[in-house]
């Protein structure tokens, strides 16, 4: 079996033996790159783009073909068939999803896609485990060691994946009375990104029903401050009036906070607004180069297809 590890620094082997290179060497960048987009064929003329894009186009079909000779030479090394693994036709290059592998990004995208419209006050125990057994996978960032750029769209991507997951935990254990547990998910997410304002309201939170109301009242400052470093901004109002609550023993909790509002709200400020709007903008037109991509491998495929058949029906 091929088991591959692309969260933290990247690890592959075919049963106990690791796959040489991987994965900074240029054939098995190729392969990270077939596992991560594993869904649809890849046009060898985008392949050819996106490794070798300041080439001729000649050049970097030359290139394409080099690599694709070095990544089975690299599977042949270690006895694992390269024809088990990846499907090449003349116009594209696919990692074949029947094959015998384990992937910990493909069993970390499932199970979270699987639960995502299921609120956490929802989770079954069950449920509640899978989630957590899946962000264990999350050893570190996609390909810590790889700085292309095709790499940097999905790290973001699977990074708020988790992130998302982390915040359904934290709110999972927190209406469970599992104080200690939502915390630690809480910092999990923080250190990730310590300007989640929601975050830190929602771990005031759960130190207060945990009875630390001085912990409740020392994470509005460590808020406060981080936001004030970070961003220049102050907190929001909520997150305010929370604290004065708490700090004139007012808070009267019931319950715990609607799941309804964002995820992830942004802090007051007209710059940090602006930057997330961007941000998701930049997202959206991602996503739609990647249908883009995938649509016109999926048309050439079929029209190669139509054209097999027609010269089949033509020799009859």
């Amino acid at each position: 079996m091929l088991s591959v590890n692309l969260f933290g620094v990247g690890q592959a082997r075919y049963f106990d033996r690791p796959l040489p290179g991987f994965p900074t060497k240029q054939p098995c960048l190729l392969l990270c790159h077939l596992l991560i987009n594993r869904i649809y064929p890849h046009n060898r003329e985008h392949l050819a783009a996106v490794f070798w894009g300041d080439m001729p186009s000649l050049a970097a079909r030359k290139s394409l073909r080099n690599s694709l000779w070095r990544l089975r030479q690299i599977f042949q090394s270690v006895g694992a068939p390269p024809d088990d693994f990846l499907f090449i036709t003349e116009e594209s290059i696919s990692f074949i999803n029947q094959s015998n592998h384990r992937i910990d990004v493909e069993i970390f995208e499932k199970t979270l896609h699987k639960y995502q419209d299921i609120p956490a006050r929802s989770l079954s125990l069950d449920q509640a485990f899978a989630l957590e057994e899946a962000a264990k996978l999350y050893i570190g960032d996609l390909l810590e060691c790889v700085y292309e750029d095709w790499v940097l769209f999905e790290r973001e991507r699977l990074r708020i994946l988790y992130l998302s997951a982390l915040s359904k935990l934290m709110i999972y254990h927190g209406i469970q009375g599992n104080y200690e547990h939502g915390l630690a998910y809480g910092e999990q997410i923080l250190a990730l990104d310590n300007t989640r304002e929601k975050v830190h309201r929602q771990m005031m939170w759960l130190y207060y029903l945990q009875g630390d109301r001085n912990a409740a009242l020392a994470q509005f400052k460590r808020c406060r401050q981080i936001l004030r470093e970070e961003l220049g901004v102050q907190p929001m109002d909520e997150t305010g009036q929370l604290y004065e609550q708490m700090l004139h023993n007012q808070f009267n909790p019931k319950g715990w906070p609607e799941e309804s509002e964002q995820a992830y709200p942004v802090p007051s400020g007209q710059d940090h607004s602006l930057r997330t709007m961007v941000e998701e903008s930049l997202h959206k037109l991602n996503a739609l180069q990647a249908i883009n991509e995938q649509t016109s491998a999926e048309l050439r495929m079929l029209e190669r297809l139509f054209k097999e058949t027609l010269s089949k029906m033509g020799e009859t």
